[in-house]
């Protein structure tokens, strides 16, 4: 083989490699964004929120922290879950409501209300917190998140992210 030949023969393999590379790339990249938005995109979708009807206002013991539940259907993804859960509802003997996360605010473990000591604990590290959610013992180092709320036709709703 003449060493021309030789020459136009490399040029036309790496011809033909560059051409199939960029065809090659380009067809990984278009199937790719399909796949990759179908399977990644609804798990880096927002929080997005909804108000939850805790019901009547009146049935709040002024003076006291009560428990309130929820449940309702979210969509998480491709699938339809229930959403469970509870809120802390603080009622002053002047109707003002504030309301509180179950969640502590170091680790995410539900914080439960003792009356006894006025105080919501955290049983997963003896964290504490005050009647108005400001830490006071153990780990936790923020206050309880306090929630959007509003009342409407006497009503109490909640704003939970999920």
């Amino acid at each position: 083989m003449s060493k021309d030949n030789h020459k136009e023969t490399l040029h036309s393999e790496r011809r033909a490699f560059i051409k199939t590379t960029v065809l090659g790339g380009g067809a990984a990249i278009l199937t790719g964004i399909p796949l990759v938005s179908y399977f990644i995109a609804p798990a880096l979708k927002k929080a997005t929120g909804k108000w939850v009807d805790f019901g009547a206002v009146e049935d709040l013991s002024p003076g006291s922290i009560e428990m309130l539940t929820y449940e309702f259907m979210v969509k998480d993804g491709w699938l339809v879950l229930p959403q469970r859960g509870f809120v802390w509802a603080k009622s002053n003997t002047d109707h003002n409501i504030k309301v509180f996360s179950s969640t502590c605010t170091h680790l995410a473990c539900n914080v439960i209300w003792q009356e006894e000591t006025n105080h919501f604990l955290c049983p997963c590290h003896s964290g504490r917190f005050d009647s108005n959610g400001k830490p006071v013992a153990g780990p936790p180092t923020k206050p309880l998140a306090t929630l959007e709320h509003k009342i409407e036709e006497d009503n109490l709703f909640v704003y939970l992210t999920f």
